[in-house]
């Protein structure tokens, strides 16, 4: 491999082998943008991108883009408060924005939630038939995570379809969908606007009221942070949960043997969760990095305002880590990733989507004495994206 495939269609069905070369080869490489042709670096390996986390000079505030980036309306939400929000920002902005909604996340509340993860896991699998093709993104993964989310900050159920909508579009490398993606920022920014609203005229025990609570604080949120704040949790809320689910199905069945183990031996849900979340989890590369220096990485110096990725999906495959790293393997000893992130920006919602995957892989498993897919593994196609990364279907036949 001359020059590695980048932000191809083939990249994004399976990016590994391109992993490899650039680790190899150039473990920190400029290429450019899709549909652009603004420059961006791509950092590789394990030790590089977990040092990238932490590395202060390595900005998340869109301010600090270069020109180039800024002119091309890279920025997530580009012109709308959404620039704005928790993970566009640096500290001491950050860590104000943070503390309300890490504390919205604690341990004690997500194990309040897993009742009612049992029992939306319940009522989607009885309606599961037998011995037809079931696309599990469609029928579980997403009105699970969506449904668990409107729960959670008190939407409407009948909300559910339109916010995988805007999801879907927020995060798409598709060209011929690309150009819908600011347009569902700001139906999904409108949308959260007008629930902190009705909020405040009806507040209760949800997450929403104890943020709009949290609000009203001297030196708290003000109403445009209470709102990217709000809209940051209900869309990561949901992305990376539909991803982890459709994703961990996926490597069961590509590996029979590990499929085989997990149902000799229940106890390892927790241990597969986190193996999956390595091997090829739902996050591709964190947001936009941009130095506010010149920086040297790997010996490569990147100039100041250079957009960066942090290519997640590469570090978790890094032989200089992980023994074995393409090896799907879930009793791995060293379950270490950065799957959530790393430092300041780690995701507080993270034992949350773990906790979904958990409860509705172990009771589909439980439930169902086999699965298999409905269609040849090469029509199995994951949707093209910078950020996220998981198959956009999966239709698979569920029997006994």
């Amino acid at each position: 491999m001359t020059t590695p495939p980048v932000f191809t269609p083939d990249f994004f069905q399976d990016p590994y082998p391109t992993y490899s070369w650039l680790r190899e080869n150039h473990p920190v490489f400029r290429t450019t943008v899709p549909f652009t042709d603004v420059g961006v670096w791509l950092v590789s390996r394990y030790e590089d991108v977990r040092a990238g986390f932490a590395d202060a000079r390595l900005s998340s505030d869109y301010r600090n883009a270069s020109p180039a980036f800024t002119e091309a309306s890279l920025a997530f939400g580009s012109g709308t408060v959404a620039e704005r929000s928790m993970v566009n920002l640096d500290p001491p902005d950050h860590t104000r924005l943070r503390k309300p909604a890490t504390a919205a996340f604690t341990g004690r509340r997500v194990a309040q939630w897993e009742t009612a993860i049992e029992k939306m896991t319940d009522a989607l699998l009885d309606a599961v038939p037998t011995g037809e093709p079931v696309d599990v993104m469609n029928h579980l993964a997403t009105p699970l995570s969506v449904g668990l989310i409107c729960d959670v900050v008190g939407a409407p159920p009948g909300d559910r379809a339109r916010l995988r909508e805007w999801g879907d579009l927020m995060f798409t490398a598709d060209p011929a969908e690309r150009h819908l993606a600011h347009g569902a920022i700001e139906s999904m920014l409108t949308y959260t606007g007008d629930l902190i609203l009705q909020k405040k005229d009806d507040l209760g025990t949800d997450l929403l009221s104890d943020l709009i609570r949290a609000s009203q604080a001297p030196g708290a949120l003000d109403e445009d942070e209470l709102l990217t704040t709000v809209f940051g949790i209900i869309v990561a809320g949901y992305e990376t949960s539909i991803r982890l689910v459709g994703s961990t199905f996926l490597a069961l069945l590509d590996h029979p043997e590990q499929h085989s183990l997990l149902r000799r031996d229940p106890a390892l849900i927790d241990s597969a969760i986190e193996e999956v979340l390595r091997y090829d989890g739902p996050t591709a590369s964190p947001m936009w990095r941009f130095p506010t220096t010149d920086v040297e990485i790997a010996g490569v110096t990147i100039p100041a305002r250079e957009p960066i990725l942090l290519l997640v999906g590469s570090a978790h495959r890094d032989p200089a880590h992980y023994p074995a790293p393409d090896s799907f393997d879930i009793s791995r000893e060293d379950k270490r990733h950065l799957a959530f992130g790393h430092g300041i920006h780690r995701c507080v919602g993270a034992q949350l989507a773990r906790l979904e995957a958990k409860i509705i892989i172990g009771r589909t498993l439980d439930r169902f004495s086999r699965m298999s897919l409905a269609v040849p593994r090469d029509d199995v196609v994951f949707a093209p994206s910078l950020i996220m990364r998981g198959p956009a279907h999966l239709p698979l036949v569920f029997g006994n």
